[in-house]
């Protein structure tokens, strides 16, 4: 196994973070390690709501989702029904809507953050990574560090 996988199988070293290498590379790392991944391609999301769709289709939501902040964090940190030894999700594409809807953007960090460390408090990682263009900041830690 390589050191990324080794890594990301650990639930204390997990997190949010910008991720600075290509998302084909994180999910080859994520199934080395066993853990189950998801990909969303937020580039054409406007809002809130169109964000929590793409991560109730993603992770494939139980019907009762709520479509609110709130639903997100309880959903994201239940997932019985994708039972796995941890998680790496990565939201792809993600410029537009960092950018240019700052604080939807900045409340869906906060809401990640805190489903982070409820996994984390588990013992079971939960790694969120933002993907964006080149050169692009997300203000978030990069991952991995150079």
């Amino acid at each position: 196994m390589t050191d990324i996988a080794k890594t990301l199988a650990e639930a204390g070293s997990c997190g949010v973070f910008h991720l600075a290498c290509e998302p084909y590379e994180i999910e080859r790392e994520a199934k080395t390690a066993g853990l189950a991944f998801a990909r969303m391609d937020i580039g054409h999301v406007h809002h809130k709501e169109e964000l929590l769709g793409h991560f109730a289709t993603a992770m494939a939501f139980p019907a009762h989702f709520g479509k609110n902040w709130d639903a997100l964090h309880d959903c994201l940190t239940d997932l019985s029904w994708m039972p796995a030894s941890g998680y790496v999700v990565v939201l792809e594409k993600s410029k537009h809507f960092g950018a240019g809807h700052r604080h939807d953007f900045e409340a869906a960090i906060e809401v990640l953050r805190s489903i982070v460390e409820a996994w984390r408090t588990q013992g079971k990682p939960f790694w969120m990574f933002i993907h964006g263009a080149q050169g692009w900041d997300s203000g978030l830690p990069r991952w991995p560090a150079a």
